[in-house]
């Protein structure tokens, strides 16, 4: 059996990306939203399991069959 992974398009990841952002923006570790990889990108500040399981609740809810990459970023500032 071959299993094939199903990549949403960039269409279906730039809806995900708007229908989540406001969700995902609240809450206070979120810095960030992107795509790549074929992936909803969800930048943190700050990490924790807590966390983790909210936005990967919200993709669930709000973007379903989007998949979505946590990345550890520390805080963005302004250059």
């Amino acid at each position: 059996m071959i299993d094939y992974e199903i990549m949403a398009s960039n269409d279906q990841l730039q809806e995900a990306k708007r229908r989540t952002s406001g969700a995902l923006l609240a809450l206070a570790p979120v810095s960030g939203l992107g795509i790549s990889g074929g992936k909803l990108v969800v930048y943190l500040a700050e990490d924790s399991e807590a966390i983790r399981n909210q936005v990967l609740e919200i993709v669930r809810q709000q973007a379903p069959g989007v998949e979505a990459t946590i990345v550890v970023t520390g805080a963005f500032e302004k250059q």
